[in-house]
């Protein structure tokens, strides 16, 4: 397998875990504390440090999508050919 088609894949399962984290966390309500539900935190437990990596692949991973997006899209592609 091609390594660009790798890339892509990891990038866009780190942005479908992101945006499912984001989900909860905007939909779980926050505690006492005011903390709200974090599902990456419940996973990779409290290290900061990876967190903070974990967060900044998941935009490096939403960037580069957003960036090579018009490259593979079928929906794209099949406006182009419609007009």
């Amino acid at each position: 397998m091609e390594t660009k088609k790798w890339i892509h894949i990891v990038a866009f399962i780190l942005v479908i875990v992101g945006a499912i984290d984001l989900g909860l966390f905007g939909i779980i309500p926050a505690n006492a504390n005011g903390e709200g539900f974090d599902l990456l935190q419940r996973f990779l437990g409290f290290s900061p440090t990876l967190l903070e990596v974990v967060y900044a692949l998941i935009g490096v991973s939403g960037i580069y999508l957003l960036i090579t997006h018009k490259q593979g899209c079928s929906i794209c592609e099949a406006k182009k050919a419609a007009k």
